[in-house]
């Protein structure tokens, strides 16, 4: 009969513990505790004793003892015999008026009450007692096996509940962690709205504000872009000559910039020009400057961009483009920091640091005797590459909406953004005219929808995209290499080309870059066929 008793006690014991690991208030997990441990003890009184976070005791839950009995001086007995336990961090177990002469609360406790108080033990550190108790005449069953038992089961409670006690701590340091992220993100915010405003202030008078924004805001967090960050924070202070290369519509100009408004020169003139666009004998005057009477038309002096600059930075947009003729005369000026200008017999001082920019490929022009070697290494002290949007997929995001938001401001559009789908599907997209490609996308969806969401079967301009009539999407599966890339664009370039009845300008136009740019992928992919153009 005991031992199914014993048995019976066991099986409810093991019952309230898978209660107890499933239940999430601490408050019901120890009465569910306390009264298992009462039933299994057959105890007349009992109660929890536990240490709060700052390690002071706190009865939590009791049975048989009122709230007024725990507050009042008839507790100090049951309290003596819990603090014993905190203390040693050993068991007790005894009986009021018996052996053990000298045992915590044996003074004060009924005669012949029979009392056990067990520390609850989590990863060897005790942070609470149970105190179980049984009238005088009554047995607890609290010895051998029993006490065993007890102690074990109060053991996984105790781990249990300082198990709940470090989720709580950990949701809260959770909570507490995002609050501090969104007042860094606020402070982030408003100190780079302090350093905008503060760079507008100390632009040059008069300088175009669309310039000041375009170089202050350059997007992006690829790790590509991170590199060119990186040097622009380190050569920006320093007037040796910059190379910076990359296609067409990848932002080389917007680079120039920020590298002359990133510098002590930014007060002074920005003065940029185009080499591919300009006849070889206006460019001579336009950069070297004449004197007055040098050739018909000539009725005054003219100081050209070198001398224009002075203090500040020259941009040669497209050098791969500057006549030989011209270029030993521009090495001479990187040489002796000195201007003739057309028609002068005299060199004039020049004090303008030099940017380049090219998308052709200056090495091989050099080898093929189109560009000269020592005017590529003047130029070429510190080369900033800039990639293709297709390496730098992951800034589309940040591009997209930057543009979107810009363009609306500027025509006064309401603020709209680009739906996930919109999002996901530009970044799947080629982009053989990059960032230049992107932004004329952006406006025409902008302008086209009329959604403040805007879906992607909204999105227009973007090459592979729904609605687009250019079918030159990637083939199946992102472009792994340069090779597979080389092939898609000429495809891409050829289908263009057969849409546009071989009218190179309107091709170009279609595929988002130059004309000229147009003429040297023809040459580089030996695609031939009818030109109608005049």
């Amino acid at each position: 009969m005991e031992s199914r008793s014993r048995t019976s006690r066991l099986e409810r014991l093991v019952a309230v513990s898978k209660r107890i690991a499933a239940e999430e208030d601490t408050g019901r997990l120890l009465e569910l505790a306390l009264d298992a441990m009462v039933d299994h003890a057959a105890a007349d009184q009992a109660f929890i004793l536990l240490l709060d976070p700052e390690g002071r005791p706190r009865v939590r839950s009791a049975h048989n003892l009122d709230r007024a009995t725990v507050r009042s001086s008839r507790f100090r007995p049951y309290r003596e015999v819990a603090d014993y336990v905190l203390r040693t961090g050993e068991p007790f177990v005894g009986s009021a008026g018996g052996p053990g002469e000298g045992q915590p609360g044996e003074s004060l406790l009924d005669p012949g009450r029979v009392v056990a108080a067990l520390p609850l033990r989590s990863r060897e550190q005790v942070m609470g007692v149970v105190y179980l108790d049984q009238l005088p005449g009554g047995e607890l069953a609290v010895g051998g096996m029993d006490l065993r038992v007890l102690q074990d089961f109060g053991e996984a409670v105790a781990v249990t509940i300082e198990t709940r006690r470090e989720l709580r701590a950990l949701r809260t340091e959770v909570l507490r962690l995002r609050d501090v992220k969104a007042s860094l993100e606020q402070k982030a915010s408003s100190l780079h709205d302090e350093v905008a405003a503060k760079s507008v202030e100390l632009a040059q008078a008069g300088r175009a504000l669309a310039d000041i924004y375009g170089a202050a805001n350059i997007v992006g967090r690829s790790p590509a872009m991170r590199r060119v960050f990186e040097i622009l924070a380190q050569v920006s202070d320093y007037a040796v000559p910059v190379l910076v290369t990359g296609e067409s519509g990848t932002g080389k100009e917007l680079i120039a910039r920020a590298l002359h408004h990133g510098s002590s020169r930014a007060s002074e003139p920005f003065m940029a020009v185009n080499c591919a666009a300009i006849p070889e004998h206006l460019l001579e005057s336009e950069l070297f400057g004449y004197r007055k009477g040098a050739f018909t038309g000539a009725q005054k002096d003219k100081p050209g961009l070198f001398r224009a600059a002075r203090g500040g930075t020259v941009f040669l947009d497209e050098v791969g483009e500057l006549p030989l003729g011209l270029q030993a005369k521009l090495l001479r000026v990187l040489q002796e920091r000195e201007v003739r200008p057309v028609g002068g017999t005299e060199a004039l001082p020049m004090d303008a640091r030099v940017i380049a920019a090219t998308n052709a490929d200056l090495a091989r022009g050099v080898a093929s005797g189109r560009f000269r070697e020592d005017l590529f290494y003047r130029l070429n002290v510190v080369h900033i590459e800039l990639p293709p949007l297709r390496e730098r997929v992951e800034d589309i995001p940040l591009l997209a909406q930057h543009l979107l938001d810009r363009f609306c401001q500027e025509v006064g559009l309401p603020p709209r953004r680009f739906s996930a789908e919109a999002i996901q599907r530009m970044m799947r997209a080629p982009w053989p005219g990059n960032i230049r490609q992107l932004e004329n996308g952006v406006k025409a969806s902008a302008i086209l929808s009329r959604e403040p969401v805007i879906p992607a079967n909204a999105l227009r301009g973007i090459e592979g995209l729904v609605d687009d009539p250019r079918p030159t999407a990637p083939p199946s599966g992102r472009i792994r290499n340069r090779v597979q890339w080389e092939a898609h664009e000429r495809e891409a370039i050829i289908e263009s080309l057969v849409r546009c009845g071989w009218n190179k300008t309107r091709a170009a136009h279609e595929l988002g870059i130059s004309r000229r740019n147009l003429y040297r992928k023809l040459t580089r992919y030996g695609i031939e066929g009818e030109d109608d153009e005049p």
